[in-house]
């Protein structure tokens, strides 16, 4: 069993295991006195080596292309700045990765001037990222409310993916005098809002895990698009629906961007797992999310993007 397998899984070049101090100090030892054989060190090493190639074969190739879209973290950074629209509960809603990924995606979908191809492209690069940002999630953000709000993102993204609907709303299909960029964002403010106020009077004896589910996507919805429609502000009219997607498919690339330079450091985590009955597993794991993300790592190495 490995307790730390991320210095054998990254000494991958035979040169480097050479010159590698003690690769011995990576195992988790039956007893205090004993120690594994060079050979069954160099085993582990290979079996590594051949789960990490393997699975570098499986690059994210969709996520890749949508990640070129990313530059900067300026979008990001001027995105939260602006992003103080009160919400519709009095909880302060926490920030959460994969929800505002899912709601941002869920308002391009909702532009009905955009060609499907480019909608599709947009699905496809969110659905292979979107699994890597639970990676990160469920390594760094694990508090109930975070959880909870996770599980509401998971649930949602597959009503959004598979049949472009938003909380049952069919979102390319609204009434006839809703078809500017501005018109749909109100749509889709006022849609969220009607849908707490709707929750709340139906469930004013307590809620339940999907009136919970539908107020914690609702609320994202309405201060998303509260916040786009503050940043144009008066120039909301001017702005064209090919114009709005173009901006929003490029704060996605970079939100997805800002959260996949926490892989390295998930990876790591994953190789440090603390119970020794899901140790093996977890390193397992991390060689092969290492193996199947190196080339997002390589591309957002060089990146200071906000945690």
């Amino acid at each position: 069993m490995l307790a730390n397998a991320f210095g054998i899984v990254l000494a991958r070049n035979p040169e480097q295991r050479e010159t590698n101090e003690n690769f011995s100090r990576y195992v988790l030892q039956l007893q205090d006195d004993m120690e594994l054989a060079e050979g069954t060190l160099k085993r582990i090493s290979n079996s590594f080596d051949h789960l990490i190639k393997k699975a570098e074969k499986q690059q994210p190739y969709h996520l890749l292309k949508l990640l070129e879209e990313s530059t900067s973290s300026e979008g990001v950074e001027r995105f939260y700045k602006i992003h103080h629209v009160q919400p519709l509960v009095v909880e302060e809603p926490l920030i959460c990765w994969s929800l505002s990924l899912v709601t941002l995606t869920s308002i391009a979908i909702s532009l009905t001037n955009i060609q499907t191809n480019l909608v599709d492209r947009l699905v496809r690069g969110l659905n292979e990222g979107i699994v890597y940002v639970r990676h990160v999630e469920e390594s760094l953000h694990t508090t109930d409310d975070h959880v909870s709000i996770q599980k509401a993102a998971k649930s949602l993204w597959v009503e959004v993916e598979v049949y472009h609907n938003w909380l049952g709303n069919k979102l390319r299909k609204h009434a006839p005098q809703v078809n500017t960029a501005g018109q749909i964002l109100q749509w889709l403010s006022d849609t969220a809002k009607s849908m707490v106020t709707e929750v709340e009077i139906t469930n004013m004896g307590g809620q339940n895990d999907n009136s919970k589910h539908r107020i914690i996507c609702s609320n994202s919805m309405y201060r998303l698009t509260e916040t786009i429609l503050l940043y144009y502000h008066a120039d909301i009219d001017q702005v064209s629906q090919e114009g709005l997607f173009a901006k929003l498919s490029s704060l996605i690339a970079e939100i997805l961007a800002a959260c996949l330079t926490n892989l390295p450091q998930v990876i790591a985590m994953k190789c440090h797992s603390s119970e020794i009955e899901k140790r093996e597993a977890s390193v397992y794991e991390g060689a092969q999310l290492l193996g199947e993300t190196t080339q997002i790592i390589n591309t957002l190495q060089d990146r200071e993007l906000p945690i």
